[in-house]
């Protein structure tokens, strides 16, 4: 019924117009089974970042808990993230346009050009210092030189980086298809070597007895906060994984690749990456990769992480790019593709000025990710899920008239926002994203996503039953 409906809705747009915009696409316009989906996910979990997140266990907790923590967070944060993006595939709609039913025509402006763009922006630059860092790290063992992470070259590698991605996003997903089908093969080569040399020196009751850097001293309080930026990073992924998922030709398929992907490998990847952090007692995987595994076989991994972060910028990029296409902004909807991406990785290329500033406080990032998705994700749940019963008028998601269903007030629905706002309240009560510190009690117990998204979601609901309903706004019951 959603496919018929949906390819009425779009019967003249061209694919071309579907893959590159908001126009939501029909069954026969998606590009990707199971087994492509999986190889894109695949490639996203194994590129440095999941590294980095294992990586940055180690100062927290060891092997064991460590392992324990990341495993909780992650299917928190993944299962959270397979379950918001249903919609996404069963109607082939762009993410924000979806979220247009929730927020308003005008209300998913600020989702889409602030917080969704801040947060792309932030992975993108990371992920080209990545990129660069390791292959200041490849020069450095070539030329026996000792160039620091701040290095001049770090940014002109990222700057490779960061075009390599734009050659790839401007071929649209197809290209993102065959590039993973590549990467993602590759860099699981690339965690089985690890593997064997951190097993080829140590034993597993060796890696269990390496304690961790800089923990708190409380074992539950170190424990929660693995699973909070586990969570963090979960959610991290949910407009990528809404733009990815319209591509993905039946649901089932969508969420058992992304399970695979981003739940299953990532575990494996980040595992890998707390291991030899435990090791050389250095969170980030560009400085062990050769004293791992020896110059050859190290330069050789480390060209290929860098390879497979394209990967994961690229589709970043694409995301992002499309969610900004909304039709409703006409000067970016019209505005060619090519321009529209390298826009916004010549912006992500403003982090390679000081490329410590955000690396080398990854995890403060992800709580930061946090604080803005949990609640968000939390009102749309609620939304599509209970309120809605996951049925949607494609026609009224894509109308600009006032009056229509999901004009809301003006375009804005202002419950969503208020859910928002308790919802980051809470989190930033149960942990401070900067200094760490808990205002109120509880972190421990709940961490602080789960409760931001709980209640976040509760005060929507609550909302929309005493006053969006009774409003006659948001097209609910019709």
């Amino acid at each position: 019924m959603a496919t018929e409906q949906t390819e009425e809705f779009v019967a003249a747009p061209s694919k071309k117009e579907a893959l590159f915009g908001t126009i939501p696409v029909t069954r026969e316009e998606r590009v990707w089974g199971f087994f492509d989906f999986s190889w894109v996910m695949i490639g996203l979990a194994i590129a440095t970042w999941a590294f980095l997140i294992g990586g940055d266990v180690v100062y927290f907790l060891g092997l064991k808990a460590g392992i324990a923590a990341m495993v909780v967070g992650n299917a928190i944060g993944v299962g959270v993230v397979v379950v918001s993006v249903l919609g996404d595939t069963k109607y082939g709609l762009e993410h924000f346009s979806l979220v247009r039913a929730v927020f308003g025509r005008h209300g998913i402006k600020p989702l889409i050009y602030i917080v969704n763009f801040l947060v792309c922006i932030g992975w993108s630059g990371i992920l080209a210092v990545m990129f660069g860092r390791a292959a200041v790290n490849v020069v450095n063992q070539l030329a026996d030189t000792s160039y620091d992470g701040d290095h001049f070259l770090v940014a002109l590698f990222g700057l490779v980086a960061l075009f390599s991605a734009w050659l790839v996003v401007v071929k649209g997903p197809v290209a993102l298809k065959w590039f993973n089908r590549i990467a993602a093969p590759g860099l699981s080569v690339v965690i089985v070597v690890m593997l064997f040399f951190l097993f080829r020196d140590n034993s597993w009751s060796d890696f269990t007895a390496i304690e961790p850097l800089e923990p708190f001293g409380d074992p539950l309080l170190d424990f929660v906060m693995v699973v909070e930026f586990s969570i963090a990073g979960g959610l991290s992924w949910w407009p990528a994984q809404g733009n990815l998922s319209r591509l993905a030709r039946t649901q089932r398929s969508a969420m058992w690749a992304t399970i695979v992907g981003l739940f299953v490998v990532t575990i494996i990847a980040q595992t890998v990456g707390l291991m030899a952090a435990l090791v050389y007692e250095d969170a980030d995987p560009t400085s062990w990769m050769i004293p791992l595994t020896g110059a050859g076989f190290g330069i050789v991994i480390l060209l290929w992480i860098g390879f497979a972060n394209i990967t994961t910028m690229s589709v970043q990029a694409y995301q992002v790019c499309v969610a900004m296409r909304q039709e409703s902004v006409k000067w970016l909807s019209n505005m060619s593709w090519p321009l529209l991406v390298g826009i916004f990785l010549g912006l992500s290329s403003l982090l390679l000025i000081k490329p410590s500033a955000v690396y080398d406080n990854f995890f403060q990032f992800l709580y930061w990710i946090s604080v803005a998705y949990a609640p968000i994700i939390g009102i749309v749940l609620v939304d599509y899920f209970l309120l809605r019963r996951q049925t949607l008028d494609l026609r009224a998601i894509f109308s600009h008239k006032k009056g229509d269903p999901y004009d809301f007030w003006g375009g804005w629905n202002i419950a969503a926002f208020i859910g928002v706002a308790v919802g980051s309240a809470v989190y930033i009560l149960l942990l401070n994203p900067v200094s760490l510190e808990q205002y109120v009690p509880g972190f421990e117990y709940m961490t602080a996503s789960v409760p931001a998204l709980v209640s976040g979601g509760l005060v929507y609901l609550v909302l929309t039953q005493l006053w969006v309903k009774r409003a006659g706004k948001g097209g609910y019951g019709s």
